[in-house]
């Protein structure tokens, strides 16, 4: 299964330091009273970790950086049983969690 850069989900920012969260909160993590402004996460982010759980069904988790490294998210890969450190996922809403991450359609850089 892939998406294209077209699908996404939502990360909050702090009007006032910048600081990026997702999911996204009510109010920044950060500590200010203000409350997030909501962007759309579109472009695909790189792995910058994995790991595999074990038992009767295994998860492939990944930690991918967006943004350049502004944003990391960790969370389910679905659509593919393996992952590489520096590997491009998409991050998607998931059916029974609220992040997961696909495959691009396009691995180039």
């Amino acid at each position: 299964m892939t998406l294209s850069s077209a699908s996404g989900v939502d990360y909050g920012e702090c009007p006032v330091c910048g600081n990026l969260s997702l999911p996204v909160l009510a109010m920044a993590p950060c500590g200010h009273d203000e409350a997030s402004i909501v962007h759309r996460l579109t472009s695909p982010g790189v792995v910058y970790s994995w790991t595999r759980t074990g038992g009767a069904e295994p998860t492939l988790l990944a930690m991918v950086d967006f943004l350049d490294g502004a944003l990391r998210a960790a969370a389910p890969v679905a659509g593919t049983e393996t992952v590489a450190i520096g590997d491009r996922l998409v991050a998607t809403p998931g059916s029974t969690t609220p992040l997961m991450f696909v495959p691009t359609e396009s691995t180039d850089p």
